[in-house]
């Protein structure tokens, strides 16, 4: 399978008047979609339920297994690294400026405050 990457080569385009409205707005859109998708298929499900209701008490008193616990913690994992991207990659870029500035210079920035 192809992986594309997930980072887009230079600045981030500021739409808003403020960066950080910018990345709100950005995890916002990435929740609502995700939410769109997630009611269209509780949507679906929902509709094939039979009319008895059996199936809506049988999802009430489900207990997940282990196996089925770390499944849906790795999604989650990855659902929240989708929602908060644009934060990780400026924790990243930020990451990087700091291995990229020797020692001595941030010592002076310190000191001169």
């Amino acid at each position: 399978m192809l992986e594309l990457p997930r980072k887009a080569k230079g600045q981030r385009p500021v739409y808003l008047q403020d960066a950080i409205v910018d990345k709100l707005l950005s995890m916002v859109v990435s929740l609502a979609g995700e939410v769109t998708v997630l009611r269209e298929r509780l949507d679906t499900v929902e509709r094939l339920i039979d009319a008895s209701g059996e199936l809506r008490q049988r999802v009430d008193s489900y207990h997940p297994s282990a196996d089925v616990i770390v499944e849906r913690e790795a999604w989650r994992a990855r659902f929240l690294d989708n929602v908060l991207v644009s934060i990780r990659q400026e924790y990243e870029e930020l990451e990087k400026m700091d291995e990229q500035q020797p020692y001595t210079a941030v010592i002076q920035v310190v000191t001169e405050g």
